[in-house]
């Protein structure tokens, strides 16, 4: 990424980064400047990553996909980083960033098309939920240190649900409802992770699609339905391996919650995943894989 100045004014400014699990928040300030991702900067081979900004002094413009938006007040604005972007920060800022990997919330490079460089209200809603949540980081995440991965959780959850509102308003404006039917089906899964009997035909039959078009559905995302159902099964066993609500649970019980049954093939499957095995992940409450 470049950043350039365009003003008199130096860009310079200061940048206070927390992380919670795999998401994280962003608070930045400084002086008028402009952030550009051109195409010969991309790196390819790293996964895209979705950023939702919050204004809190100043306003940001955020041109992309051949569109362009300008976020002020509670408003949220997106963007994409594995496509060209350009953020401008016309005058003296100060906003939160939220920045989670695109498959946290179960969309393609295309999908996000339809989220990028639009200004979203933050004054109802789920929009206001999560702007006033990006207001809450700002002011107390240097206080939180217990349950990182369980709060990335949370946030990642709240936007997939505007994610997912946004994209269905979109579809039903437009007739195409296939991003919809994506995310139904990922809801669907979560829900039912604690189910022996989950499976890839469970989620067809139940949304009344073929084998074969789920598996291909799941491809553009770059996974296999069964592939992303072990995935997620793992993401909250990992969440709840670090959280000090489940303390009184052994691992193979906390295992069993997300429907992996024996201890012995939740540690194997855990540490292809992760690099450690779940008690060594416990025991250091999260730390072993901190960046």
């Amino acid at each position: 990424m470049q950043i350039v100045r365009d003003h008199d004014e130096e860009p310079s400014g200061t940048t206070v980064s927390n992380r919670f699990g795999e998401v994280r928040a962003l608070l930045i300030e400084g002086g008028p400047r402009e952030m550009i991702r051109p195409s010969r900067l991309l790196q390819t081979h790293k996964e895209g990553y979705l950023s939702i900004c919050r204004p809190l002094v100043g306003e940001i413009l955020v041109f992309q996909d051949g569109k362009h938006a300008t976020a002020c007040g509670a408003q949220l604005v997106c963007y994409d980083s594995s496509r060209p972007y350009k953020v401008v920060m016309p005058e003296r800022f100060r906003a939160v960033t939220l920045m989670m990997p695109r498959r946290l919330m179960g969309l393609t490079a295309k999908d996000t098309e339809m989220l990028t460089a639009r200004a979203w209200p933050g004054s109802h809603g789920l929009g206001a939920l999560l702007s006033n949540l990006l207001v809450g980081l700002e002011e107390h995440g240097e206080y939180v240190d217990t349950g990182i991965d369980l709060l990335g959780g949370c946030v990642a959850g709240l936007a997939a649900a505007l994610f997912a509102e946004r994209l269905r308003s979109m579809a039903e404006e437009s007739g195409n409802g296939r991003p919809t039917l994506m995310l139904s089906m990922q809801a669907f899964i979560r829900e039912r992770l604690s189910d022996p009997d989950l499976c890839p035909t469970a989620v067809a039959q139940r949304h009344n699609v073929s084998l074969r078009y789920l598996q291909k559905m799941f491809h553009q995302h770059n996974t296999s339905p069964a592939r992303w159902i072990r995935d997620e099964r793992l993401a909250r066993c990992r969440a709840e391996l670090v959280d000090p609500r489940f303390d009184h649970l052994s691992i193979a019980a906390i295992g069993e919650r997300s429907g992996f049954y024996g201890a012995s093939h939740l540690s194997r499957l855990f540490r292809d995943r992760y690099g450690v095995t779940p008690r060594e992940f416990r025991k250091s409450r999260g730390a072993v894989l901190a960046e």
